[in-house]
């Protein structure tokens, strides 16, 4: 009898064991390896095509939004670079019209540099008032480390926050548009668009 006790202890005693050996992660232990592997960053589906321009305003100021080129320089930190950022904006009415636009840069592991308050420095792209039938390209920048100029070479998303100006009234951080485009793999080591965009 002692024999079979002893049998059925050292019985349970290795399926314990082995049990233990094999069993799922804690939860906060699943946790941790889903935040050390990061799913890959989703394109919103409202965003447009690089080479689009896109209408917006209204019946009273209507205009054309479009990416116009960008341009890199390494700063003098050697760590870091500057990344500009042209966006045209074609008055299409018959007013003059006048804007402040912030860039923001998302690359493909959701990694995002620029935005409301930031790009250029907080101060964002500012144009000066736009006569109708004419195109203004203001510059806007982000800096990003060096490491990620490789990553947004390989295609990234800018979101664009246009606010319409209004004479003599501060600039409100709220934007009246916003538009979203994909930027094409290799786009960021040197853009251009085409003339008579």
């Amino acid at each position: 009898m002692r024999k079979t006790v002893f049998a059925l202890i050292a019985i349970l005693t290795i399926l314990l064991v082995s049990a233990g050996c094999t069993s799922a992660p804690s939860s906060s232990e699943s946790q941790s390896l889903i935040s050390a592997t990061p799913e890959a960053y989703t394109v919103p589906q409202t965003a447009l095509p690089m080479k689009t321009i896109l209408p917006l305003g209204n019946a009273a100021t209507p205009f054309n939004v479009s990416i116009d080129s960008f341009e890199i320089k390494p700063n003098d930190d050697n760590t870091s670079s500057t990344i500009t950022i042209y966006v045209a904006a074609k008055n299409t009415g018959k007013q003059q019209i006048k804007f402040v636009w912030f860039s923001e840069l998302t690359d493909m592991n959701g990694n995002s540099f620029g935005g409301i308050g930031i790009s250029h420095g907080g101060n964002g792209a500012r144009t000066a008032w736009i006569p109708p039938n004419n195109t203004e390209m203001a510059r806007d920048y982000v800096v990003v480390d060096n490491s990620e100029v490789t990553t947004l070479a390989k295609g990234a998303v800018l979101d664009v926050y246009f606010m319409q100006q209004q004479d003599n009234v501060t600039h409100s951080m709220v934007p009246d548009y916003h538009v979203t485009w994909v930027v094409d793999p290799g786009a960021i080591l040197g853009y251009s668009a085409e003339p008579n965009q």
